[in-house]
């Protein structure tokens, strides 16, 4: 077993013992990076106060359509619902609405 696997199932409570199946490993990894990027873009909005600058708001909105493209990777369906205001056509409108 491999560190990351070791990772995956402590974040995971899983039992240490006994080996994975291959989907298993996949999903959980999937569940573990999406959850990874939501850290991520909760970190990026959290720095948003009423002293933001134009710059640190186009900063966060970058981070958020970045979260949603890499989450589109795993769950499009998960991503559409949790980012329904970003917009990642390439029309350049960033917000729907």
């Amino acid at each position: 077993m491999n560190d990351f696997e070791k990772t995956i199932r402590k974040y995971f409570g899983l039992s240490m013992e006994g080996k994975l199946c291959e989907e298993c490993m996949k999903k959980y990894m999937a569940k573990y990076r999406i959850d990874d990027l939501l850290r991520m873009n909760a970190s990026a909005q959290m720095n948003l106060g009423t002293d933001a600058t134009a710059e640190d708001k186009q900063k966060a909105l970058n981070t958020a359509r970045y979260v949603k493209a890499s989450i589109m990777k795993y769950d499009k369906t998960k991503a559409e619902s949790m980012f329904p205001e970003i917009n990642l056509s390439e029309d350049g409108n960033t917000f729907k609405g």
